[in-house]
């Protein structure tokens, strides 16, 4: 099952940093590569066979630990051996608190942000019309089904995600649905999800990935959303929601449930986004011969007796094999899922510029009335004061999105 999202793919909930949840549960397992802040928080109630006693590392965590009441009810819960406890009263019915590394969070971040690269760059077979209000996503293919657009401009219809009253995904029944939605800020409205005209269902989530691959920020509130989520660039906040499938984000902030319908579709597997070269081996083998040769001489001599003799050259064959290694460059694949992820912070740090370019207009346009009040002034300050923060937080994210190929080696032509 979800094979696709390598070392989070038997997780319901995967977070890269921190999670911050309180009064609802995780239907699966629960992985945390920074803080669990949980307050009467539930893990692993609807994992089936229940895993034998301690077990399962059903609850991960990479950072500190401030766990309040709750239920870890499959297995164990993991803490790093640098963790520091400040709270940990949840209880363990089928395991107990130990401290162990089952999880590399630092590759599994490495290659998820990766693949969400990639699978955006995938070219769209399926096509979308915003028809009253309701977004009609529809596509034939029996195996695969992909759909791109932009969160804040839906197939031009100049309507975000946000102002729709409803989303209905047409196409076959048993097909993976790959869902690319563009931008840096994703914001679901209150609306209903549907699969060919009918309400979604929880078995149908296990085939739709929803895939945000320039992600900031995410957020919902009342939607339930069926499919899995990969954001792994976005501090998502959640509220009165309900996600079903496998859910990865930066951040996790709030009290959505967390369904454990984890993905069993198959997308294209992301190659380039695996081990940075093959090597492959090819075996040479000589050898040389020295054949033999024998020779002879008779001599005569007047009293009729002959000598005779016989020379004999040995014959000896040597081999010899040497094994080449070839190291072959990745694919350009990866180039190109590399070169799209810095296209994006590159148009995302003008979209910043264009924000701050504006605020820096309305300044001056303000500062010329006449009629200018200090409780204007103070208004207006705290409003730009307040858009200059939200940039400085933006610009760090996008440095981190950055220096996730800092060390990259690969020769991209």
């Amino acid at each position: 099952m979800a094979t696709n999202f390598g070392l989070a793919k038997d997780y319901n909930v995967f977070v890269f940093g921190d999670l911050t949840l309180s009064n609802t549960d995780a239907e699966g397992r629960v992985a945390v590569g920074g803080n669990a802040t949980l307050s009467n928080y539930g893990v692993g109630a609807s994992i089936s066979p229940l895993p034998p006693a301690n077990t399962d590392p059903s609850f991960v965590i990479g950072g500190t630990v401030n766990v309040t009441n709750g239920s870890n009810a499959s297995g164990n819960t993991v803490i790093s051996p640098t963790s520091t406890v400040i709270n940990y009263t949840m209880g363990n019915p089928n395991g107990s608190l130990i401290v162990g590394t089952p999880i590399d969070f630092v590759e599994a971040e490495r290659y998820l942000t990766c693949a969400s690269v990639f699978w955006a760059t995938l070219e769209p077979n399926g096509v979308g019309e915003v028809v009253f209000g309701q977004l009609n996503l529809t596509a034939t293919d029996p195996i695969l089904n992909i759909f791109t657009f932009e969160s804040t401009d839906i197939y031009g219809t100049g309507l975000a995600l946000n102002q729709l009253n409803g989303i209905n995904i047409i196409a076959p029944v048993e097909s993976t649905i790959l869902i690319n939605i563009t931008g840096p800020s994703i914001q679901y409205g209150s609306y209903q999800i549907f699969r060919n005209g009918t309400a979604a269902s929880r078995d149908n989530a296990k085939r739709i990935v929803w895939n945000f691959p320039e992600a900031l920020t995410w957020s919902n509130s009342t939607t339930a959303i069926y499919g899995s989520v990969l954001a792994p660039f976005a501090d998502a906040t959640t509220t009165f929601s309900q996600i079903n499938g496998n859910i990865i984000f930066a951040s996790f902030t709030g009290n959505a449930e967390s369904h454990n319908e984890l993905f069993e579709g198959e997308l294209p597997e992301a190659t380039v986004c695996l081990l940075p070269t093959t090597s492959t081996s090819t075996s040479s083998t000589t050898s040389s011969t020295t054949s033999s040769t024998t020779s002879s001489s008779t001599t005569s001599s007047t009293t009729s007796s002959t000598t005779s003799s016989t020379t004999t050259t040995t014959t000896t064959t040597t081999g010899s094999t040497s094994t080449t290694t070839t190291s072959t460059p990745i694919p350009d694949l990866r180039c190109q899922a590399i070169t799209d992820l810095f296209e994006s912070v590159a148009l995302q740090q003008a979209a910043l510029s264009h924000i701050l370019n504006a605020e820096g207009e309305k300044l001056q346009k303000i500062l010329s009335m006449d009629d200018l009040s200090h409780e204007t002034l103070l208004a207006t300050n705290q409003s730009v004061e307040s858009m200059v923060n939200s940039v400085a937080n933006l610009e760090a994210t996008l440095k981190s999105k950055l220096d996730l190929f800092q060390d990259c080696t690969c020769n991209c032509p």
